[in-house]
């Protein structure tokens, strides 16, 4: 996680993503006002770094950390509730998840894990305060974008996610682990007939899942090779007890 999370070019990607297609303000010439929820305030101060080397003309004042550790957090704030002033894109560390209410805000960019689901949706709420004449006159604001670089809209759909305190496992995770574990116990059973075909059907289903996984997800990147590996893995194998 903090691999991907401190990467430059991750980084520098998502800023670009955002620059480009984030809601734009002042007839187009400039981003709305944006709320980056980075992991911690290192995070944060790399971000904003990255930030000022790929647009130098805007370094110092457009993109500004908004944390507990921020000398002068407050005033910031004022200022970027206000919709001309910069700072534009205020990167947070809890300290903007929750409470502050600025309507101007059109993007929100996630950048680090949520697991509460109260959290979460407190977070988006930062997004859908109304605001009258936001992109000129009679133009109002009627939505706003969330940009999601850890795949926390993708948890959140999935049954049962987001008890607090919990990080707890995907129904499809569950599952997988379920039939993996059929797959082992079948393994040397000798039992023959509608055994053997129930133990061929399981691993036939496990591989084409293993199989479909996009290596380029930001959860499948880390484990590609053992992704790799088991796609060229007959079916007829065995699974070892050990973890497969």
């Amino acid at each position: 996680m903090n691999k991907w999370l401190f990467n430059a070019d991750t980084v520098d990607k998502a800023l670009k993503h955002l620059m480009e297609s984030g809601h734009k303000v002042a007839s187009g010439d400039r981003l709305g006002k944006t709320i980056i929820f980075a992991k911690n305030n290192a995070h944060a101060e790399f971000i904003r770094e990255r930030f000022d080397a790929a647009y130098p003309e805007y370094a110092g004042h457009f993109a500004r950390v908004v944390t507990y550790k921020t000398e002068y957090a407050q005033s910031l704030i004022d200022d970027f509730s206000v919709k001309e002033k910069t700072p534009h894109i205020a990167i947070s560390v809890d300290m903007l998840d929750t409470g502050i209410d600025v309507p101007e805000v059109v993007n929100l960019v996630f950048f680090k894990l949520v697991r509460s689901v109260s959290k979460f949706w407190q977070m988006i709420g930062r997004g859908t305060r109304l605001r009258a004449d936001l992109y000129g006159p009679s133009a109002d604001k009627k939505d706003f974008y969330v940009f999601d670089f850890c795949m926390n809209l993708e948890y959140f759909n999935q049954p049962g996610a987001g008890a607090e305190g919990s990080l707890q496992k995907s129904l499809a995770q569950r599952l997988f682990e379920a039939r993996l574990g059929l797959v082992a116990a079948l393994d040397g059973s000798d039992l023959g007939g509608d055994i053997d075909a129930l133990r061929k059907d399981t691993a036939e289903s496990l591989h084409k899942i293993v199989a479909g996984m996009n290596l380029d997800n930001f959860i499948v990147r880390p484990e590609r090779e053992w992704v790799q590996r088991y796609r060229l893995v007959t079916v007829d194998c065995t699974v070892s007890a050990g973890g497969g």
